[in-house]
């Protein structure tokens, strides 16, 4: 598998297990740099307590949001063998784009930026405090509120 292909592979389960999704009332109150992404609206919050990514067990949640020229896609992996979580977060507010990649595991060894993402669960949903530096440099800061998580269905084979 390439470098790039990779990088790509929890962006990509992000988008799939979004794919389906119902929309949940989603905060947003992150700062990117010298860029804010303050926002509130529907996007798509999902779990599954029993999820494996590289063979490792982990609980699985993902975060996806867009308002105008701002998005992101968060997908959080907690590993049930109390190893740190990891993450692989996209932000893009107008032109500017920010990436964070920690995850590692298998063969995949390289990661973009650093940081981590903490999840304070509430009733349904919870509450994902991001502190992070993107592949880039910038500071990345703050946190996304979901109001609850979806299931997420296994796709693919």
């Amino acid at each position: 598998m390439t470098r790039a292909a990779l990088y790509s592979l929890p962006f990509a389960l992000g988008i799939a297990l979004a794919a389906h999704a119902q929309p949940a009332p989603v905060k947003v109150s992150l700062k990117a740099g010298a860029n804010s992404y303050e926002a509130a609206g529907s996007g798509e919050c999902k779990a599954a307590p029993q999820a494996s990514l590289y063979g490792i067990q982990a609980a699985l949640y993902s975060v996806s949001h867009r308002s105008g020229s701002q998005s992101l896609n968060l997908t959080l992996w907690q590993p049930k063998d109390g190893s740190p979580s990891m993450m692989s977060l996209r932000v893009s507010i107008g032109s500017s784009h920010y990436e964070v990649d920690t995850v590692r595991g298998g063969a995949k060894r390289d990661t973009r930026g650093s940081g981590r993402a903490t999840l304070q669960k509430a009733s349904a949903g919870g509450v994902i405090a991001i502190d992070a530096v993107a592949a880039g440099g910038e500071k990345i800061a703050g946190k996304i509120e979901c109001s609850r998580f979806g299931a997420i269905h296994a796709e693919g084979g």
